[in-house]
């Protein structure tokens, strides 16, 4: 387990009451688990009654609070403002899916379960080991990801490299447009390994030349934005803002809709936000 962890604590509570189903604290930070919760419900309900907008974070000085929630529960983690938050959204919606899912293979709904529930965490205490299990697997892959995972990741990215690139269909220019990312990347290649081992020719951008096994996470997720961020500026200097844009709604969007799972589920929508518009 890394020594810094992205997440420092989670809560399933109870939308309406406060009251806490599960709570959990995976660093010394200091939080009392029994005080924040009826805070947390009560917050959310505020903004939900107040401005009949939603709320979804709130950040402190060095953490910031994630919240997922549905009619009855509200789950909601603490973790390091570094962390990705579509990312964590996504973990905790799927935690809340998880806990409904096993309500319904118990025969029982989420509503009648909270009516006659007498407000002690220790009946979900196996839910609780759950996301447990879910909160260490996180940590633990979050350097290293494991195979599938980073495949995932290149896949998309030569996804959104394929369709850039096809921006420029005249052979001769796509090979122009080629010659000048790999002059553009090279000097970059000199401080990171991962870009000296993408190969970049004029048949395109491999990536799935990397031995994904040896690569840290951030370090491959870093290096492939960076190729992203190189093919689209580069991309749209070579053949205009109007070609690019028209690219983006004919080739990028349609696959990014496709895709859309993936590219949430690794925030790589942000990076496509960030470098395509």
């Amino acid at each position: 387990m890394p020594a810094k962890r992205d997440i420092h604590g989670v809560w399933l509570l109870e939308r309406e009451t406060g009251r806490y189903l599960v709570a959990r604290a995976y660093s010394d930070i200091e939080i009392d688990m029994d005080l924040i919760a009826p805070f947390l419900s009560a917050t959310h309900t505020f903004i939900d009654r107040a401005s009949a907008e939603e709320l979804q974070t709130i950040d402190t000085e060095g953490n910031r609070y994630v919240w997922v929630a549905n009619d009855y529960l509200l789950f909601v983690m603490v973790v390091a403002k570094s962390t990705r938050i579509s990312h964590m959204r996504f973990l905790l919606k799927y935690a809340l899916d998880e806990f409904q899912r096993r309500m319904k293979e118990d025969g029982k709904d989420v509503a009648t379960v909270l009516k006659y529930w007498h407000g002690t965490p220790r009946d979900f205490d196996e839910f609780g080991s759950f996301i447990d299990e879910l909160v260490s697997q996180y940590e633990q892959s979050d350097e290293r990801l494991v195979t599938g995972k980073a495949m995932d990741c290149l896949s998309v990215y030569s996804h959104l490299y394929h369709s850039i690139l096809k921006a420029e269909q005249d052979k001769e220019k796509r090979k122009n447009l080629l010659e000048r990312i790999i002059r553009e990347i090279e000097p970059m290649r000199e401080s990171s390994s991962v870009l000296e081992e993408i190969k970049i020719d004029k048949s395109g951008i491999d990536v799935f030349c990397l031995d994904v096994d040896n690569i840290g996470y951030r370090t491959l997720r870093k290096a492939l934005e960076e190729v992203l961020q190189v093919v689209a500026n580069t991309t749209r200097e070579m053949v205009g803002e109007k070609r690019f844009k028209q690219m983006i709604f004919d080739h990028a969007m349609p696959y990014v809709k496709r895709d859309l799972d993936r590219l949430e589920t690794y925030a790589i929508v942000d990076d496509v936000i960030r470098h395509l518009f």
